[in-house]
């Protein structure tokens, strides 16, 4: 497998199991891959017309779910668009489409000893349904950055964050110390001669440096990892630890009531 990909998805039809191992897709419900298959992480796009579901029994690692578009009800609680759930390990949860709605389901692979797969999940029960603010933020001119998971819950290992910009921006080269996916959402992205437009996603392996530049019309991308992460700044050597915390963002907890 390459160790920087762009997995260019085709329209997603019904069928397709997904890469969960314990999730059950009923009602009106499409899907299809979003991640490289040798990869240490799977992404699904998943498209639910009204009364669509995802069922998730307990199983292997922490799980998300990030709403596109439209909404999902769970245990009473409404995810809108722009928010996300994470479901701890441990957890069982049915997730149900009040309108069209269309999300990416994410989460790590069965590692069989592979250092690459990820942190030892937790095995948490909780299942967690965030709104667009997430856990933090960090909103400044020309940029948002919502981190709705980022691998310091007692309970659970996901990290997971949504994050834009309004125009061109070039990023440092660096690493980061686990295996990612990068959806975009809108805009579009380049790595050398790599473009990754909306409703594709780019695969970057642990450790491998990069940077990459922004459209001038400015993107948005949701970046997932299953576990702590740390990132490294290669002109300096720098190593950053990546929460919200550590990155000085500010706590904002939007997590959606109960009905």
């Amino acid at each position: 497998m390459r160790r920087i990909e762009v997995i260019r998805p085709e329209p997603a039809r019904d069928g397709w199991k997904g890469g969960s191992t314990r999730a059950r897709r009923g009602g009106p419900a499409r899907s299809v891959a979003a991640s490289p298959p040798a990869c240490s992480l799977w992404m699904d796009v998943v498209e639910l017309d009204p009364g669509g579901y995802i069922a998730l029994d307990s199983g292997q690692g922490d799980e998300a779910l990030y709403v596109v578009q439209g909404e999902l009800a769970v245990d009473g609680q409404i995810c809108p668009a722009g928010g996300a759930v994470v479901i701890e390990e441990a957890a069982a949860a049915r997730f149900e489409a009040l309108r069209a709605t269309r999300l990416l389901h994410m989460g790590p692979r069965p590692g069989d000893g592979d250092p690459t797969a990820g942190p030892a999940p937790k095995r948490g029960q909780r299942v967690h349904v965030l709104g667009p603010r997430g856990l933090f933020e960090a909103c400044e001119s020309g940029r948002e950055t919502h981190f709705f998971a980022d691998s310091t819950c007692p309970t659970c290992s996901l990290w997971l964050l949504r994050t834009g910009r309004d125009g061109a921006y070039a990023s440092p080269v660096h690493s980061h110390s686990q295996d990612e996916l990068i959806h975009v959402l809108t805009g579009e992205i380049r790595i050398g001669s790599l473009v990754v437009r909306p409703g594709e996603t780019l695969f970057v392996a642990a450790d491998q440096p990069y940077r990459f530049h922004g459209s001038a019309g400015g993107f948005a991308f949701v970046n997932y990892r299953s576990g702590p992460s740390r990132m490294t700044m290669r002109a300096t050597g720098e190593t950053i630890v990546e929460n919200g915390t550590a990155t000085g963002m500010h706590r904002v907890m939007d997590a959606v009531p109960a009905a």
